[in-house]
């Protein structure tokens, strides 16, 4: 535990400590600036950003920058839609505080730090009942966080690189600093009246990942976010008395090639919702779930050896080339994109030998990919049955994705579970107060972002895209005013 009565002894001390700088570290770190505070921010890696500098836009409600586009989605719309998707299992108060002032934060970063915003889209067109929530800023949220850093350190705020944080400390069940360790390896300890940890969550930690999450696949895990997310914030939480929320295994989950990145077209063509078949050489689902990346996730974490093969053939590598994709990943692949480099990169991977695969016939792709060429044969013409005749009878997809398997060369790409976040985290008030196991706050201890648990159920919002970062931006402001004024009422 880090609880001790013995007097420290603080190399420096501030009014707020913050632990780590993605998003809702560094948007608390200047809030807390701007509110008169004196503000630290540890960082354990070698430049600010987390998962944050991955992400391509926001969430907000009702928004200036919705109105003036004449988008309509409103709080109640945002409230439901996180507490319908999770199924009541999200935290009904953070949530409300979320909804309520995620308007508020696109004010704040164009306003006060300079952000511009491009647009207000969707992540999938077709994807049932998506809010136009996602607010993409020019240069994406990498260059939000530029601008947050900016203001950070003109405001006065001290940005420690490489400088992990070990153990929060606490005396007479108050947070009194932090105790950390610098670039040389030597032990800082700072002083704090408040400490808000924001580390991102647990995603290349695969002990932790198979300890929460309900897929014990940690070692497999395709890692696209930060490779700093190994659970040293909520380690250090727990320590400090705080509990997990009821869904900490939530994980941002969605289908990759292993070997490529998000920009990839054999990527993008791995899952477009037409033709999947397991380990096995069965069909198990229906492919619209690509259409939600984080179904499609969840869906071939769950799968015998945690993996699928696209099947596609030559018709519809002219289709993704010449008319474009059905699904897009944000803005690194944009819905309905034309695939025009997949004919060579798809060559290369064939070449390769690895994850893609091809062959002039089913069953000599069967062989290949390692299934029984009598079964693929079967799966394939049943499929193809449902595409001449216009309806999928066996898994009931939309007939606009029936796309039949018939030209060769055929091929087959390897898709397995990538992971960008884990979400959940520690219980938390709508205050962003760390929560005991008697359900009190602990005094001076925060948690934002990923490392804090209430917006979601088991799987992240899709429908509501750009959830995780609107929260973290908006989690992080908020738990700074909240700092702010209680020390202003513990004051007088």
């Amino acid at each position: 535990m880090s609880e001790s009565n013995a007097p420290v002894e603080f190399d420096a001390s501030y009014d707020v400590v913050v632990v780590g700088s993605g998003a809702s570290g560094l948007s608390c770190a200047v809030q807390a600036a701007k509110d008169g505070l004196t503000v630290a921010v540890l960082e354990k890696m070698e430049h600010i950003g987390g998962s944050s500098a991955f992400a391509e836009g926001h969430a907000a409600f009702e928004s200036d920058e919705q109105k003036k586009r004449g988008i309509t989605v409103t709080k109640e719309e945002g409230f439901n839609g996180y507490l319908d998707y999770s199924h009541w299992r999200a935290n009904p108060a953070v949530v409300s505080r979320f909804v309520e002032n995620a308007d508020k934060t696109i004010v704040k970063m164009r306003d006060e730090v300079g952000v511009v915003y491009n647009e207000v889209i969707v992540t999938a067109p077709d994807q049932p009942g998506e809010l136009v929530t996602w607010h993409i800023p020019e240069g994406e949220v990498a260059k939000v966080l530029e601008l947050l850093e900016a203001d950070a350190r003109r405001r006065g705020v001290d940005i420690f690189l490489q400088t992990p944080a070990k153990r929060i400390l606490k005396q007479d069940g108050r947070v009194i600093g932090v105790e950390a360790q610098d670039a040389d390896g030597q032990k800082v300890v700072l002083g704090a009246k408040a400490v808000v940890v924001g580390t991102g969550g647990y995603a290349c930690n695969p002990e932790m990942f198979n300890k929460f999450s309900k897929f014990p696949i940690g070692e497999s895990l395709i890692n696209v976010g930060n490779p700093g997310n190994t659970g040293d914030g909520l380690r250090m939480m727990f320590d400090a008395g705080a509990v997990p929320f009821e869904s900490i295994g939530t994980a941002l989950l969605f289908p990759i090639m292993r070997g490529k990145t998000v920009t990839s077209h054999t990527n993008c063509a791995g899952f477009q919702p037409y033709f999947w078949v397991d380990a096995t050489g069965h069909r198990f689902t229906n492919e619209i779930c690509g259409l939600n990346f984080g179904n499609a996730g969840d869906t071939v974490a769950s799968l015998p050896g945690a993996y699928y093969w696209a099947i596609i053939d030559g018709a519809q590598i002219e289709h993704l080339v010449t008319d474009g994709n059905e699904v897009g990943l944000g803005v690194y692949v944009r819905n309905h994109e034309k695939l025009i480099n997949l004919p060579t990169e798809i060559a290369a991977d064939v070449e390769a030998g690895v994850n893609v695969f091809s062959d002039q016939t089913i069953e000599g792709l069967a062989a290949k990919i390692g299934v029984p060429a009598d079964l693929l044969r079967a799966e394939v013409d049943e499929y193809n049955g449902y595409c001449d005749a216009g309806h999928d009878a066996r898994f009931h997809k939309d007939a606009k994705y029936l796309r039949s398997v018939r030209k060769g060369p055929f091929y087959a790409i390897k898709m397995e579970p990538g992971i960008m976040i884990t979400m959940g985290g520690i219980k938390i008030d709508d205050r962003m107060r760390c929560i005991d196991a008697d359900g009190n706050p602990i005094p001076g201890l925060y948690s934002v972002g990923c490392d804090a648990g209430g917006l979601f159920g088991e799987s992240y919002t899709l429908p509501i895209p750009g959830s995780a970062n609107g929260f973290a931006l908006t989690s992080g402001w908020l738990a700074a005013d909240d700092i702010a004024e209680s020390l202003s009422v513990a004051a007088h």
